[in-house]
């Protein structure tokens, strides 16, 4: 083996290469915006019915036809206006990220931390938030809750493959480009974790709605083996990102808040609508609620803790062969 061979990743990084475009990649971010605002722009129609005959009602609409005791109130949907913002923000950033370069060239190029199929799962998602706005409107409760799932499951997997992107370029990306990856954590990571939270959400009042009004069990009932549901989630969840996945989700804050801020909602329901907490489920919420404030309390000190005294991508690798560094210019792609 020769002296060339033994050349460590930053060496290879230092050899300048000519910048070059990637056609696929930009048409890959032009239909992820076009997707985007056709799906955001029906949603807006049937909102406000923009186009008359369109849509029969509208999704809160939908909800009052079919009451579930542990909906929250009107206000905590106000939510959307925080996805629908974020989901502009990590769009805007890729599409600058098409005219910014780094020592290897395009930054959308190399490090290619956003893949084709990442793209490709965003589209069917967006297909998937249109169907469900036909079929919720139609009153298709089973084919819609069906949707809601795959819209969350879509969602979580855009997510799992821009952590294991961003994971094998961690050390290159703190050294040549730190902004970058906290820019990924916060648009990306974050953005699409309120967006899945919520869809989660969504697909269990769903769940419970399908309970109820097409198998005929007791809306109590339902709402608190729903509720019961949400708590096992959580639990998993947190066991998972804290102690399983927690070096590519370390930064990912926002699922408790959601959860907290729809718990709080509901909570208020029971305030405002039965005036106490009489009902079985109002005290099941406020019980839920607390260890929801619990779990997310815990998890920003254990982020807190980890971020001091066990940093991310502190070290580089230093004799990684020129065979393995040549991959993409000095950049890991593989999912």
């Amino acid at each position: 083996m020769t002296s060339e061979a033994n050349m460590t990743m930053e060496e290879v990084d230092e050899k300048p290469q000519p910048p070059r475009h990637k056609p696929l990649g930009i048409v890959l971010i032009a239909f992820a915006w076009i997707t985007y605002v056709i799906r955001v722009t029906f949603g807006y129609f049937r909102q406000f019915d923009v186009i008359k005959g369109l849509f029969s009602t509208t999704a809160s609409n939908t909800s009052r036809l079919f009451p579930n005791e542990i909906t929250p109130m009107s206000w905590v949907f106000n939510i959307w206006l925080a996805i629908y913002a974020w989901g502009v923000l990590w769009l805007l950033y890729v599409t600058v990220c098409i005219c910014r370069k780094n020592s290897r060239g395009y930054f959308y190029v190399t490090p290619e931390l956003f893949p084709t199929s990442f793209y490709v799962i965003w589209y069917f998602n967006n297909l998937f938030v249109l169907a469900w706005e036909f079929l919720n409107d139609s009153f298709q409760r089973v084919g819609a809750t069906m949707l809601l799932a795959l819209i969350a499951f879509t969602t979580f997997y855009m997510m799992y493959i821009s952590y294991r992107r961003v994971d094998r370029n961690g050390h290159w990306l703190t050294k040549n480009a730190a902004v970058d990856l906290w820019l990924i954590r916060l648009l990306v990571h974050n953005g699409l974790a309120i967006y899945g939270t919520w869809v989660t959400l969504a697909c269990l009042l769903g769940f419970g709605t399908v309970l109820t009004y097409e198998s005929g069990y007791d809306n109590e009932d339902v709402s608190t083996g729903i509720l019961g549901l949400l708590l096992a989630i959580i639990l998993v969840w947190f066991v998972l990102e804290n102690y399983v996945f927690e070096r590519y989700c370390r930064y990912t804050l926002v699922p408790y808040v959601v959860v907290v801020v729809a718990l709080s909602g509901t909570v208020d329901k029971f305030f405002k609508f039965y005036g106490g907490f009489e009902k079985r489920n109002a005290v099941v919420a406020c019980a839920l609620l607390a260890v929801s404030c619990l779990v997310l309390v815990v998890r920003f000190s254990l982020v807190i803790w980890r971020h001091v005294t066990q940093p991310l991508y502190v070290s580089t690798v230093k004799t990684t062969s020129v065979k393995m560094s040549e991959l993409n210019g000095g950049y890991i792609t593989e999912p």
